[in-house]
């Protein structure tokens, strides 16, 4: 048997020991010596002490490379150093659209300036694309131009909002050579003080000028910005645009002139001549009244506009036909709160807003809507209605004259997606269109099968069937039925082949539109009616506010109209056939009427006279041996029995022709025919009867 034994080896020897999993081969494990860590420290120190020097150095290198270029890795005093993603969410989404995103990289410089420091900083940090004085106090002090303008070529977003700027010294901002946005909002800028030589025009793109001091624009307010694509001009004092003033904006697609004092007379011709790529004109709450603003006649003779805001006119009062006639890329149109009472049939023409997607005709005063008024017509086919197939966003919200709403109004909207009906005054909401006759047999998805979200609330809706389509297009589609035969052992279910449609959101907090997330404020936290109660001792107990989700779905029924169901029954028919039988007496009046007047003028007299002569003429031309009516082309005459039949066809032909003539009166009848004589030759009685009220002189004949 072997004896343990400790055995001290060198470091080498320490190494080179055996590694096997076999356990009659393995070796004591050795104890480290106090040599073997120290060697282990050394080596560590080291190595930590190379990587310092060696940061240290590239650390140096980097400063000394941006001392020589103006600019270094620490912030200036006052300022603040930021990720682009840092932001709010507007600043955030502005910055986004300048920069094209790469917004985790980018360096935002936010400083605030006063007047004793209110130059720009001396040093940048690299790296920034941004910077923002917004909310400094400069008042009357200027922005002067730096010595050296390679500090800034980097610079893309400039904001300098809410500081009180007035002066705008010229080349101030020259030396942004890659400026792209300027951000110049809630400022004392004046007319007089700006120009498009304040600022470099070579890249910009966006320019926000809105809540300042400007009250006229001229063909020299922004010369030279050809590649500007947006231009927001609201919240000023503009009276007047003169000719040509964005005539070098032909790339502009963005204009927004919304809450100015413009007028009709203040929109020149030619005020919008050069906006060719123009996309969406904001121009709501101005003094443009009575009417909507023709854009072709001001100067947009190529409109290729999708988005129009007229919101805010307050005596809009009436759409027009014909009142958007120039707009044929039209997509979106708002016209809420513009003080619209009537819409006249062919406001929209189908060859021209046939791609209309958002209508806006909120907190206006309509008091019941038409069935044109959601539909489109053709110049070609006049007042007939066509379907806007594009229209998905319709909002009536806060239209506190609405009381009802007939369904018929949306039966030209089939795709339509949200409706917004909250905060009106609608006691009876008709919006599934059912039969008057049949109240209770409706279904939503068939005047609406697109239909997702409607809101409501902020209604005195009455707790009835219209109520009842709107909860039962909200529940679920049914789960299908099956059974089990025991003795077969097999499953059948009862599949519904309908198609199925999803449940309809009411009131919904949230949706989701052209991917953005939108939010409806709603003062009621769920959607409700009010139900008779008609146990109620007083006036304040008779209805009972409900909410929908409480509501019994036996409850909300409509009782039929007893007044419909008996007009369209009874005295439908009847008017139908007292129309006729007006109609009827009207006619035989008026004939009647015609042949008294012809008896009583004399006329038939005269013309019964004229042909008993003639007949008489011709009897005895014919008794007397026929010379006579050889001559005038008469048959000569056979035998006796032939002379008695012509002579009895004549007769008839006599009283045939008498009666179709001169009416059914047996009366006049019998007196024009006393006075005539029956010929003996029916040839000749057959020309007399084809003469039209027109007979030769006879006293001319030999």
């Amino acid at each position: 048997m072997e004896t343990n034994r400790t055995t001290t080896l060198t470091q080498d020897e320490l190494y080179e020991l055996p590694n096997t999993n076999n356990n009659n081969n393995r070796r004591p494990t050795p104890h480290l010596t106090t040599h073997y860590y120290f060697s282990i420290a050394f080596k560590s120190v080291y190595a930590t002490s190379l990587l310092f020097f060696i940061t240290s150095f590239v650390i140096v290198s980097c400063e000394s490379t941006a001392a020589g270029s103006g600019s270094n890795s620490t912030c200036p005093a006052s300022c603040e150093c930021i990720y682009a993603s840092q932001l709010d969410r507007d600043k955030r989404a502005d910055l986004n659209a300048c920069l094209g995103g790469n917004l985790e990289t980018a360096l935002v410089l936010k400083c605030k300036l006063n007047a004793s420091n209110y130059g720009w900083p001396e040093r940048i940090p690299t790296g920034t694309r941004a910077i923002i004085l917004d909310d400094s106090n400069l008042g009357q002090a200027k922005l002067s131009k730096l010595a050296s303008e390679s500090w800034y070529k980097d610079i893309f977003y400039l904001s300098v909002s809410n500081t009180e700027l007035t002066n705008l010294e010229t080349g101030g901002f020259s030396m942004f050579h890659s400026l792209r946005c300027i951000d110049f909002n809630t400022n004392d800028i004046h007319s007089r003080t700006w120009g498009s030589g304040m600022v470099p025009t070579a890249e910009l793109r966006t320019l926000d000028l809105s809540h300042n001091h400007i009250h006229r624009l001229n063909e020299t307010s922004f010369t030279g910005m050809a590649e500007l694509r947006r231009l927001c001009l609201s919240q000023n004092f503009i009276v007047t645009i003169k000719p040509f003033t964005f005539e070098d904006l032909d790339k502009l697609e963005y204009l927004d002139l919304t809450t100015n004092a413009l007028s009709v007379a203040g929109l020149q011709t030619a005020s919008l001549f050069g906006l060719t790529s123009l996309k969406h004109l904001a121009m709501g709450e101005n003094k443009i009244f009575d009417t909507v603003p023709q854009v072709v006649g001001k100067g947009l003779y190529t409109p290729k506009l999708e988005t129009l805001d007229l919101h805010g006119y307050t005596r809009l009062e009436t759409l027009k036909k014909g009142a958007f006639k120039d707009l044929n890329c039209l997509r979106k149109l708002n016209l809420s709160g513009s003080g619209v009472s009537q819409i006249e049939i062919g406001w929209l023409d189908i060859e021209t807003h046939g791609q209309l997607e958002v209508l806006d005709i909120s907190d206006n005063r309509l008091l019941h809507l038409e069935v044109h008024s959601f539909a489109a017509t053709s110049p070609k086919e006049g007042d007939t209605l066509h379907k806007l197939h594009h229209l998905k966003w319709l909002s009536l919200a806060d239209s506190r004259s609405l009381m009802t709403l007939d369904g018929a109004a949306f039966n030209f909207v089939p795709n339509l997606i949200f409706l917004f009906l909250q905060r009106c005054n609608i006691s009876r909401m008709n919006v599934a269109a059912n039969d008057p006759l049949n109240p209770n047999k409706m279904n939503l998805h068939v005047t609406l099968s697109s239909l997702k979200a409607i809101w409501t609330f902020g209604n005195s809706l009455r707790c009835n069937c219209h109520v009842r389509a709107l909860l039962e297009a909200s529940l679920p589609p049914p789960a299908p039925t099956c059974e089990t035969n025991p003795l077969r052992g097999t499953t059948s279910c009862d599949v519904d082949t309908t198609t199925k449609y999803p449940p309809l959101l009411l009131d919904p907090p949230t949706y989701t539109w052209e991917g953005h997330e939108m939010s409806v404020v709603s003062p009621f936290a769920t959607p409700c009616c009010y139900l008779e109660n008609k146990d109620a001792l007083t006036k304040e107990e008779m209805w009972e506010r409900v909410p929908f989700a409480r509501a019994h779905l036996e409850d909300l029924v409509c009782e039929t109209d007893r007044i419909t169901v008996f007009i369209s029954i009874v005295l439908g028919p009847l008017a139908f056939a007292a129309a006729i039988l007006v109609a009827f007496l009207c006619g035989f009046a008026r004939t009647l009427v015609r042949r008294f007047k012809l008896y009583h003028s004399g006329e038939y007299r005269v013309m019964d006279q004229k042909k008993g002569l003639e007949m008489r003429r011709n009897q005895a031309a014919g008794g007397g041996g026929g010379n006579y009516g050889n001559k005038e082309g008469v048959h000569e005459k056979s035998s006796t029995s032939d002379h008695h039949q012509h002579h009895h066809q004549a007769k008839k032909l006599v009283h045939s022709n008498l009666q179709f003539r001169h009416g059914t009166n047996v009366v006049m009848n019998k007196l024009k025919t006393t006075s005539l004589s029956v010929p003996q030759h029916s040839h000749e009685m057959s020309r007399l009867a084809d003469d039209d009220r027109s007979y030769p002189d006879m006293s001319t004949r030999p």
